[in-house]
């Protein structure tokens, strides 16, 4: 369980740090380094995995599976409002507005990613199994804010469909290293102590970060 142990105290001790502000915008690697390096998606992806691990059978692969396909739908989302509000500002009086606005969506859309973390990382600590059904749909709304926050992004990318292929590459790789974690974790009483540890960790740093957004 040492691992567990690292885990915990890497969250403890490391910053804060948002997943737009890690990207070189160039193609594949890039987006698929985006949600690891951002620490709020890195938190709630692998979250993702540890819950569908905590309810066992087919939730281990519906779950994570819903949360991508949703992100990719908030991702063509986001493309879009960034798109339509750099056609706005085709006057140079209206660029200061444009902004303003793209400004309070992006507030909007890290705020829905800090609440994911702090509404998944309780789920690990409470370790109440909701129906999959349910959980499915917040998930799935989680995952629309997390695919929002990448797709604003995306117009501004070299290569967007490599960049967004890398995203998605890089949240599947993350809701695995989850559910892995979170299938030994449920083995023994201990270890299971030491899962719910790391949930209110998890919420602990959503809260933090909420309250200094």
């Amino acid at each position: 369980m040492k691992i567990i142990f690292y885990i915990i105290s890497f969250f403890l001790i490391s910053s804060v740090a948002y997943a737009h502000t890690y990207t070189g915008m160039i193609g594949f690697y890039d987006g698929l380094s985006h949600p690891v390096l951002g620490f709020d998606h890195f938190l709630a992806m692998v979250s993702v995995g540890i819950i569908s691990a905590q309810i066992g059978d087919r939730a281990i692969w519906t779950i994570p599976s819903t949360f991508v396909l949703i992100m990719i739908v908030g991702g063509l989302i986001g493309i879009y409002a960034e798109m339509n509000q750099l056609l706005k500002s085709s006057a140079l009086n209206e660029i200061g507005q444009t902004f303003i606005f793209a400004d309070f969506l992006y507030f909007l859309i890290e705020i829905g990613i800090l609440v994911s973390v702090i509404a998944l990382g309780l789920s690990i600590a409470i370790e109440k199994k909701l129906p999959v059904g349910i959980t499915m749909i917040f998930v799935g709304i989680f995952g629309f804010f997390h695919g929002s926050a990448h797709g604003f992004e995306m117009p501004w990318a070299v290569n967007p469909f490599l960049f967004a292929l890398g995203f998605a590459t890089g949240t599947a790789t993350l809701h695995i290293f989850g559910v892995i974690l979170g299938y030994f974790a449920i083995k023994t009483k201990l270890s299971i102590v030491i899962l719910r540890i790391t949930g209110i960790c998890f919420a602990g740093i959503g809260i933090y970060s909420l309250i200094n957004l």
